[in-house]
């Protein structure tokens, strides 16, 4: 017999939120098959040669998976329709999107959403990934800081995830993969990927050191740490970027903070001693105040706002709750933080509701071509945005 209203809402009440959106998951699973969002040719913004320029163009049929394909008249070129917004040829429902958008808000784990949603992990990463080229194309760096802006560095280790290439590891990074391996098993890897032997023959102290422990992370500041450069003002405008690895050099730090500011003598940057900070914004008028080490403030100048910004980020790349961010794609992941806070005032809805729009390109026409369109081959092949200092090739 079926239950009653009354005795089914109190077993919904009984449930989590998050075991909430399981129950509605495995509901849509099992009462209906969920229809797959099939690409449309319409509405298209074609409307000239992306070669040639010319307006001559007419359709050409579909790809092998429906999407439009066009010719030019005039010079012959053929291409695929990749105008429109970048969710548009996912093949997933809104709910999909809509309950993974919410699981990036809520900072939830990578297979956590995979497991809310039932799709791989893989699918949930390209979909974070996506969304947060999308944020970086509609704002980047754009932010102009007036008046007091304290600046500093975060350090977070590289991390190589996905890297399949064992000659990579040996050979570039000098270390291992970052496995939990037995001595047996460290053994196997290098053997199945045929460089035990070479390894053996060529160089057997550094195989000997392979073998001895699980690779450790380097004391202090090194080349295995990827430095992100923040600075936030009263307002509490941001911005944080990762611009090399290794300690922060003058050079960098001039490169990037400069352009932050106009020319205003009422503007203050306060930084701590660390000397790549020394005359960065010679030029420009500001003052420069320096916090010494050990100290929490000089006078009215501190570092309290930075310090809770690399708080926050401390939190938010937690690898003990099964977080781990891929260094080609770092300035993506810091993209996706900075939005959150910028929009820490926001309900969790009107946040998932925001992020929608985005990805719809429900936004100001003029914005539109910046979000339009995300495409996954480009995020494959795009290089690592940061100063590698030679440590690894920026192409991946």
């Amino acid at each position: 017999m079926a239950l009653s209203d009354e005795e089914l809402q109190a077993i919904i009440e009984t449930l989590s939120e998050d075991e909430k959106r399981q129950l509605l998951n495995r509901l849509q699973q099992n009462i209906k098959e969920e229809p797959k969002v099939q690409p449309t040719s319409t509405p298209t913004d074609v409307g000239c040669c992306i070669k040639c320029g010319s307006v001559s163009i007419k359709k050409n049929g579909k790809s092998a998976n429906g999407t439009p394909r066009f010719r030019c008249k005039d010079c012959g070129a053929s291409w695929i329709d990749t105008s429109g917004y970048s969710i548009k040829y996912t093949h997933l429902s809104d709910w999909t999107w809509k309950e993974m958008l919410r699981g990036f808000v809520e900072e939830l784990s990578i297979p956590k959403i995979a497991l809310n949603v039932g799709c791989s992990t893989k699918t949930v990463w390209l979909a974070k990934t996506k969304v947060n080229q999308a944020i970086m194309n509609l704002y980047g760096y754009s932010d102009i800081f007036r008046g007091q802006a304290q600046a500093d560095e975060y350090y977070t280790r590289t991390a190589f995830k996905g890297k399949r290439d064992p000659e990579f590891f040996i050979y570039t990074l000098r270390r291992m993969p970052r496995h939990h391996y037995t001595y047996a098993e460290k053994v196997t890897w290098l053997q199945n990927a045929g460089l035990y032997n070479k390894l053996l023959n060529e160089e057997p102290a550094f195989l000997d050191e392979l073998l001895a422990d699980d690779p450790k992370m380097k004391r202090g500041i090194s080349n295995e740490q990827v430095c992100i450069l923040t600075l936030v003002d009263n307002s509490g405008k941001l911005y944080l970027e990762p611009v090399s690895v290794g300690r922060l050099e003058k050079a960098m730090a001039k490169e990037k903070l400069k352009p932050r500011f106009v020319y205003d003598k009422n503007n203050v940057l306060i930084t701590d001693d660390h000397n790549a900070y020394n005359r960065v914004l010679y030029g420009t008028g500001a003052k420069h105040e320096v916090v010494k080490a050990g100290k929490h403030s000089k006078g009215k100048y501190s570092l309290a706002k930075v310090n809770a910004v690399h708080n926050a980020l401390s939190s938010y790349m937690d690898n003990k709750r099964g977080k781990v961010f891929n260094t080609k794609y770092m300035d993506l992941t810091l993209m996706l933080f900075w939005w959150l806070q910028e929009n820490k005032g926001l309900s969790t809805q009107e946040k998932v509701d925001k992020l929608w729009d985005i990805m719809t390109d429900n936004v100001p026409e003029s914005d539109k071509q910046k979000v339009n369109q995300v495409r996954q081959v480009d995020l494959m092949n795009r290089e690592i945005t940061l100063d590698t200092k030679g440590e690894f090739p920026k192409k991946l």
